[in-house]
This record gives structure tokens, sequence and C-alpha cells, in this order.
């Protein structure tokens, strides 16, 4: 299993985070719904339901879940959309065949695509959900390109995710706590620090100002937002405008 600092050279790169991502998400696969209970404190349902229930009111929409691992927030668009076609996309092939064998609803196709091209048709979906997605995106500002293209003008995006901070010294704060409790996980469950990638992505990532920037530079407002666990992720709504 990796050391921590290779996990933090590892993702430092578009390719290489790709590449290691799919190779994270490939070993832990099978073991990866007891590894988010268990460092969510057995929370991280609550909020992928929150997300869902967040959601506007539609007949029958057409939604893609973006990096859908297990199939958590898939299988929920279905519950909550009974006439709706769900599309669920991870780029790692043993995180859909577990998401597969969760959700076999015939209104629900799962595909291994990379989340910045996922050659799903421009104006296609009403709703573009994500939890752990745009933090694990290669490059954010491509993932944010193909959401507003796979989104009709008024389509819904919706994202559960880590969120930084804006104060320096909150930073200095979090990504330590995170490095120690995802590493702690890893090797309990894995053997391995394999949870550590999380402080090293989030490091990587804009802070909750900046990324409200960013969303607005792609052509999206923010709808709603709500902070979970202390501020530690938050809940983003966002209307594509």
């Amino acid at each position: 299993m990796p050391p921590w600092s290779n996990i933090r050279a590892g993702i430092q790169t578009p390719d290489l985070k790709r590449d290691y991502n799919s190779g994270l998400f490939t070993r832990v696969a099978r073991e990866y719904d007891g590894a988010t209970r268990a460092m969510s404190l057995g929370r991280d349902q609550t909020w992928k339901r929150r997300l869902v229930a967040t959601l506007p009111d539609l007949p029958a929409p057409r939604c893609v879940d973006l990096a859908c691992g297990t199939g958590d927030v898939t299988a929920a668009l279905a519950k909550r959309f009974e006439h709706g076609e769900i599309v669920g996309i991870d780029l790692t092939a043993a995180m859909v065949e577990v998401a597969r064998e969760r959700c076999p609803h015939s209104r629900v196709t799962f595909q291994v695509r990379d989340m910045c091209r996922t050659g799903i048709e421009d104006g296609w979906a009403d709703v573009v959900t994500g939890s752990y997605a745009l933090r694990n995106a290669p490059v954010l500002d491509d993932a944010l390109v193909e959401i507003r293209r796979l989104l009709k003008p008024g389509g819904c995006a919706a994202f559960l995710d880590f969120a930084k901070p804006p104060a320096r010294w909150r930073q200095s704060l979090q990504i330590p706590l995170l490095k120690f409790w995802g590493s702690f996980w890893g090797w309990v469950l894995h053997g391995g620090p394999e949870h550590a990638y999380i402080a090293e992505s989030l490091r990587q990532f804009p802070d909750r100002v900046a990324l409200r920037e960013r969303f607005a530079r792609h052509g999206f407002r923010l709808q709603h937002s709500r902070k979970c666990f202390g501020g530690m992720l938050e809940i983003l709504i966002l209307i594509r405008e």
C-alpha cells in the first residue's frame, strides 16, 4: 500500500490523479461502504439522503450521478424519482460492479466513464449529482465544463463533499486531522493508509469562497448550501444558467 508521501506525489497531475484514484477505488471497492460509514461516524447515508431530498420535484427527470461509486446516491435518485431515468458514472469498474449488484433497477444504468468525458449527449440531463465527486476530478474545470454541457438550461447540479475553509489557520487544523482520520481507518480496514488521500485531495481543492467563484465562472448559480459535520462537509445545490 502506498505511504503518505506517495499519496501526496501521486495526485499532483491530472493523469496521475486519475490513475491513482482508479487503483485506489479498485482496491477498496468491496470495503468502501463500510469505510465511509466508519469515517463519517454513521452519518454518510443521512447526508446523501439529504442531498437527494433537496433536489427539485420533477415528474420524470433524466439524472446523471457522477463518481457514483457503489451506487448509494444513484439508488436514492431512483427511489425519489419513480418515473425518472438514472445513469451512474464511475471511473472504476470494480465500484460499478458493486453498484449494479445493489441497484438492479430497469430505470438505472451504470457506465464506466471519466466524469470529465461522459459521452452523454449535450443537454440530456435535468439533474446531475455527485457525492465526493468534484474533489476527485482529475481537472475540476474540465468536470464543471462537462456538467454544464450535460445539463439543460435551468437544470440542477447537487454535490456533497468535504469543504475547505478560506482561513489558512483552519486549513492547518483540518488537513492533518483528515490525514490522521483517513489513515487510521485505512489501516484498520485495508491494512494501509488508503483514505489519507482525502486530506491531500482537499489540500489541492479550492476553498469555499474560491469554489463558489469557480461555479459562477462556469455558468452556475448557487441556490442552496448546507454545512454538515460541523462544516467539515457541505451540500451544494446549483442551477445551470
